[in-house]
């Protein structure tokens, strides 16, 4: 059963009351576009992972590391240890609107009430930052001193996608029509200003006038834009492989933007963008390749993984709304090559191909493009979305405040608060099993809109039947999910509102050996392809399914030729082993001896070594307040 993004119905009620996050600060009670149980009690529930826990603790990372006392721009970077945020010169460019975007999906999910202040200073910083002609300019002066990477104020392209998506997902939170417009004149710009050639439309890029792929305020410099075709990447411009990410990116939010608006002008520009990203030469040559596969006809690439999957992300949705077989098996070939660049299971993404380095960045774009294909109809990556998350996303995540000071020694009062800010950050670079203490935030912003999708996507609804994608906790209007993973093999379904249910089942399930109980009456299972089909349940029906979980071991091998993933240096092999049980890493050990040294930082957050508790069959319990949300924000 497949639910398109424009069938998602929409539901207004009020939202969850917040937990304390390890800053100490609790969060409260908001109105939103929730739904809220009947029952006033609270329900005890399984203490497993809680994605809405995740998005709280995501958004005071998000607003923490603003910059609270000049313009609040966010910190690009923000050192952990010892704590310190620093600026950048052209990361606000292209990253800027995917913080608005993701404190509205941090708010939708969770119904926190943190900081609503600052986020309302940072929506009107960023309003403030769109022009006459309907454009997001990086303004340069004074009030921005730390961006002198231009003479003038520039529009970055990607920069345009990014808040497009930041103003649909706001329309989608609050209803009102007026992002809704604004988005429309930046797409209307966004055509005015293309280079048309042949049949696909690009933008240039003019050095000097900040991040790449930008527009000067006074026009472009000139409009041609540098190829290569060497297979050599290191003989190749920089801005190529700036295009999939910088112009492919755009693609996507000019879908939605069509999608919600109606304007069919939209869909033509974002076909002709797609036109020219599919150009074997606008980024589809990685290093080596099998014999007898043309990789610029199947999505492989060299160069950076964000940018290229992201690029991927666009031309599937292009290829959903335009009906294009093509671009819709393209974006699936590549989502294919691309999950093998690194250890899959665990969702640990390579930053750049060849690169013994991870990126949040990337995983991000990963969970969301494998539920992109699952709902399309283009494949079953559900069990991929599931190991993706329950593992190095939330390893990835930094939550635990305690472990951070022991990490700091002798900290100053502002150093502690500062620490305090940037519990729920993610990291951005790092091996496995060690992480990065330095965070570029653009993977927070990313790492937030995983969790978003993730969750979203747990369970669907419509026409009476509810679509049960991930065994992971969820309170919705129309049914509840009650996962006892990994400690034991058990889901309860607590049914609202729905008539008919499919509930997918993951791959490692012994299905033979699968129990189901209607109200505590046995019933026998029937399939349709990966789902579980419970027809004719009552409004009220409890559904108990239980199924043996076993741990196995496995190994996994991941070469690195280092530096931006180019060859041209000696070949290193790194071996892990990764112990799972039910799709969810109980620990990861190197093989390769030390790893305490990541690429750029000394000392790193150990990964996995944590998950001792989960080794339990008895999956603890805890009381949740009963509300029930479901927000749904279209942009991604």
């Amino acid at each position: 059963m497949k639910t398109t993004r424009r069938k998602f119905l929409r539901n207004a009620s009020v939202a969850a009351v917040g937990i304390p996050l390890a800053s100490g600060v609790v969060a409260a009670a908001r109105p939103s576009n929730s739904c809220a149980d009947a029952p006033n009690s609270p329900a005890e529930v399984p203490a497993t992972l809680d994605l809405v826990e995740r998005g709280k603790f995501a958004l005071n990372g998000l607003i923490g590391t603003m910059d609270w006392e000049n313009a609040p721009e966010f910190y690009f970077k923000v050192k952990l240890v010892p704590p310190t945020f620093i600026h950048d010169a052209i990361s606000f460019a292209a990253c800027g609107p995917k913080y608005w975007e993701a404190l509205v999906m941090a708010r939708a999910m969770s119904g926190s009430d943190l900081h609503t202040d600052m986020e309302e200073r940072y929506r009107q910083f960023m309003l403030s930052c769109i022009e006459a002609d309907g454009l997001f300019y990086c303004k340069i002066g004074p009030h921005r001193p730390w961006d002198n990477s231009s003479p003038e104020d520039y529009a970055n392209i990607y920069g345009q996608g990014r808040m497009i998506r930041a103003l649909l997902a706001q329309n989608d939170y609050d209803g009102n029509p007026k992002w809704l417009r604004q988005a429309r004149k930046m797409g209307d710009r966004l055509a005015e200003i293309a280079i048309s050639k042949d049949d696909y439309i690009y933008y240039p890029t003019t050095p000097g006038y900040g991040d790449v792929f930008s527009y000067p305020k006074s026009g472009w410099k000139g409009t041609e834009l540098p190829r290569s075709s060497e297979r050599n990447p290191s003989a190749a411009p920089y801005d190529i492989f700036a295009i999939p990410m910088y112009l492919g990116g755009t693609i996507l939010p000019l879908v939605r933007l069509a999608e919600r608006s109606g304007d069919e002008k939209m869909v033509e520009l974002a076909k002709k963008l797609t036109r020219f990203l599919l150009l074997s030469d606008s980024g589809w040559v990685p290093e080596e390749y099998a014999r007898g596969v043309i990789p610029a006809e199947h999505g492989e690439y060299r160069g950076h993984f964000h940018g290229h999957v992201m690029a991927l992300r666009g031309i599937l949705a292009c290829g959903v709304a335009a009906n294009d077989t093509a671009m819709k098996h393209f974006a699936r070939d590549g989502y294919e090559f691309s999950r093998n660049l690194g250890v899959s299971p665990l969702g640990w993404c390579e930053e750049y191909a060849g690169k013994h380095s991870h990126e949040t960045c990337c995983l991000a774009d990963m969970v969301s493009l494998a539920i992109q294909l699952s709902t399309a109809g283009l494949g079953d990556y559900w069990d991929d979305v599931d190991g993706f998350v329950r593992n190095h996303l939330i390893e990835g995540q930094f939550v635990d405040l305690e472990k951070l000071k022991r990490m700091n020694r002798d900290l100053t009062p502002s150093q502690e608060k500062l620490l305090e800010r940037a519990i729920g950050t993610f990291c951005s670079i790092g091996s496995p099993v060690a992480l990065s203490t330095i965070v570029r935030n653009c993977c927070v912003a990313n790492g937030t809109q995983a969790l978003y999708s993730a969750w979203e996507s747990i369970v669907q609804f419509q026409d009476a039947t509810a679509t049960v994608n991930l065994l992971l906790n969820r309170r919705s209007p129309w049914l509840d999910v009650e996962s006892y993973l990994p400690y034991q093999g058990k889901v309860v379904l607590r049914n609202k509102q729905a008539r008919r249910i499919f509930v997918r089942v993951p791959g490692w399930v012994d299905r033979q050996r699968m129990e189901c109980r209607i109200n505590e009456k046995s019933t026998a299972p029937h399939f349709h392809g990966n789902y579980l089909l419970l027809d004719q349940v009552g409004g009220s029906a409890v559904i108990t399914l239980a199924f043996p979980v076993h741990e196995e071991v496995r190994t996994f091998t991941v070469d690195d030729y280092g530096g931006r993933g180019m060859a041209g240096r000696p070949l290193d092999t790194y071996k892990y082993r990764v112990t799972l049980k039910a799709g969810t890493a109980m620990a990861v050990t190197s093989l390769a001896g030390d790893e305490s040294k990541t690429y750029d930082v000394a000392v790193v957050y150990p990964a996995y070594q944590d998950r001792g508790y989960l080794a339990g069959d008895v999956a603890p319990m805890r009381k949740v307040p009963p509300i029930a949300t479901s927000n749904v924000i279209r942009s991604w």
